[in-house]
């Protein structure tokens, strides 16, 4: 069998992908372009080769997400196996990620190693994430709690910011297209001969939009801008990373309005409602490697997620604002012992929530111990990990996680893995103030899950033809769901009572052959409510994409087609969402080694659908854009 790079080795990682912190600077090496995998992070907290990994991850590279042509990492993330995607209405507007059934809470999202979210909500808004100073985005399925704590239960994904590197590289793009949508950035990266490497990139995007509601007229415009700054440099033998992200972002919005004939609420226009949105991740992290065996990483950071929302109607109840703070502290350490690797370390993060609109300032903390070990045997990968999280408002959580590799020979291997995940309540569940009609409960248990996957995996890498071909089966089960419902008086409180299973079959497949390549998914789900038995609500018991695309003198043209089946939008099961396909083409010609032109379509038969119920989303779109390498 091929001996393939030893996943643990420090010197040897840092040597190979330059690993300037940790593993988030890794220099992402892209599989289309020299058949070489890229390195994965997120699955261990460690730089490994994907061969090595039992977790079932995905790595987006630089070259995919320029492919793409995608403005938002959530658009990345519809065609992503495994993966549903919700929006309310268009670019800006609030959007849910579902990872293989899980609510969107049980999913952890980490920018550069960095929690981020609402901890009054307990989840991630995507509306506003750009890609154009991502560098690559990791998504690891599975419970994966035992190394990340609460949140990981469905999985986690990772995005990772652009860094430097020797030299002056500076990127500029603009495009123009329907809704009058324009954005356009500049980025720079580069590099001393001491050692000290930047990245800096700031990008906007403003579209006239279209109206939120699907009934509605007024169009809903929306603005974002981000700001991102990373520096690198060494002190003696420690690397030292500073990180700074910032986004801005005001959208307006419609909402329920009283609709006189049905005397019902109905969701319709509503005039000059807006919500601002500011994002900001800020760190610090320093790695010293005692030896060339043993390394040590301490990270503190800040992450902030501020929503304000006004509507100048009299008695409107559009008025709020929610403020976000986590502060973290990770300290890490990572002893190679050639073909051994072991991981140990100290996880805190404090989280704050506080509304004026709602009255509550509530703080919760968390303190955890984990530790992971792993074990690189001829044929066979073993990895196992434990956690325990002291929560200072709800009950403590231990949980772990069993992995395995089979490498039959050098094509065909067999993964499998089981873990436990929880949940913390949110601040909203714990300590929403009690009124008339609701109120939150301090007695909230967290949400636990057990779960398991198996995998089998083909892989053939050659020069001329190309070709990956996996399956994974996934079943896991949630328990004490936290539910809000009504009491025989109408009043909505929170408590554990809900109990889900979610299982299926994600499919993946590639051809690459040196005119062209073949991509293709397809996830079968059963997501269903044990105390009900209903179906989840927006996750879709059938999803796939497919992409054929080539290379040919400058020209990269693809052409995306894209299947949601049957969904409903509510846990009740009485709003349903059709099934819908769609395609979307992409064309970019190199004119040479500075100028680059794209051209994109969307919607390309301009389908009418609902990823909500009463939500519009964009019907057919064209986009031309310019970029220059200088």
């Amino acid at each position: 069998m091929e001996k393939t790079l030893n996943p643990f080795n420090i010197k040897t990682l840092k040597q190979t992908a330059l690993i300037g912190v940790l593993a988030s600077q890794v220099m992402s090496v892209s599989a289309h372009a020299d058949g070489l995998s890229p390195l994965v992070v997120t699955a261990g907290r460690i730089a490994e080769n994907p061969a090595n990994v039992s977790a079932d991850t995905t790595v987006i590279s630089r070259e995919d997400i320029e492919a793409s042509q995608a403005n938002t990492v959530a658009d990345i993330l519809r065609t992503q196996a495994g993966i549903d995607v919700a929006s309310n209405g268009g670019l800006g507007k609030s959007t849910s990620v579902f990872l293989r059934g899980g609510n969107s809470g049980h999913t952890l999202v980490l920018i550069d190693g960095v929690r981020v979210g609402s901890v009054t909500l307990g989840s991630f808004d995507w509306a506003n994430i750009s890609t154009a100073d991502i560098e690559r985005i990791e998504i690891v399925r599975g419970a994966q709690s035992s190394l990340y704590g609460a949140d990981a239960m469905a999985g986690v994904i990772q995005i990772f910011t652009r860094s430097g590197k020797k030299g002056l590289q500076t990127q500029v793009f603009a495009e123009a297209g329907t809704y009058g949508t324009k954005s356009g950035g500049v980025s720079v990266q580069g590099g001393t001969d001491n050692g000290v490497t930047y990245a800096l990139s700031a990008d906007t995007l403003s579209t006239d939009g279209f109206s939120v509601a699907a009934v509605g007229t007024e169009a809903d415009p929306y603005k974002r801008t981000t700001l991102s700054g990373r520096v690198g440099f060494q002190a003696g033998d420690a690397d030292i990373a500073l990180s700074v992200r910032n986004v801005t972002g005001t959208t307006d919005l419609d909402g329920f309005v009283f609709n006189s004939n049905t005397f019902a609420f109905d969701l319709g226009d509503i005039l000059n409602y807006t919500q601002k949105t500011k994002q900001n991740v800020s760190s610090v992290k320093v790695v010293y490697p005692f030896s060339d065996t043993f390394e040590s990483t301490l990270q503190v950071s800040r992450s902030t997620d501020d929503v304000v929302g006004t509507d100048p109607a009299p008695g409107s109840f559009n008025n709020s604002d929610f403020k976000t703070t986590i502060d973290q502290l990770t300290w890490q350490n990572h002893l190679d012992l050639n073909t051994t690797s072991v991981l140990f370390g100290l996880d805190v993060h404090k989280d704050n929530g506080k509304s004026t609109s709602a009255g509550f300032d509530e703080t919760m903390t968390q303190q955890a111990l984990f530790a992971s070990f792993a074990n690189n045997f001829d044929r066979i990968d073993i990895n196992a990990s434990v956690r325990y999280d002291k929560n200072s408002v709800s009950s403590n959580q231990s949980t772990y996680k069993l992995g395995s590799v089979f490498h039959a020979n050098e094509t065909f291997s067999v993964s499998a893995n089981y873990g436990t995940g929880f949940k913390a309540p949110s601040i909203n569940d714990l300590y929403y103030p009690a009124s008339a009609f609701s109120a939150g409960n301090a007695n909230l248990k967290p949400e636990t899950s057990k779960g398991w996957d198996i995998g089998l995996n083909y892989k053939v890498q050659a020069d001329v033809l190309s070709y990956n071909i996996g399956v994974v089966y996934f079943n896991t089960r949630y328990k004490d769901l936290i539910v809000w419902a009504p009491d025989a008086n109408f009043f909505y409180s929170p408590s554990n009572v809900g109990e889900a299973t979610t299982k299926g079959t994600e499919l993946s497949a590639s051809v690459r052959h040196t005119l062209g390549f073949i991509r293709a998914n397809w996830t079968t789900l059963d997501a269903t409510d044990d105390t009900t038995g209903l179906w989840l609500a927006r996750r879709a018991q059938d999803s796939g994409s497919i992409t054929l695309g080539t290379d040919v003198s400058g020209l990269h043209a693809e052409v995306q087609y894209q299947v949601v089946g049957k969904r409903f939008s509510d846990g009740a099961n009485t709003q349903t969402l059709d099934a819908y396909n769609k395609t979307d083409l992409r064309m970019s010609y190199t004119v040479n080694n500075i100028w680059k032109v794209n051209f994109r379509a969307e919607n390309l038969q301009d389908r009418v659908y609902e990823e909500v119920s009463g939500y519009a989303v964009a019907g057919r779109t064209t986009y031309l854009g310019v970029n220059a390498n200088l």
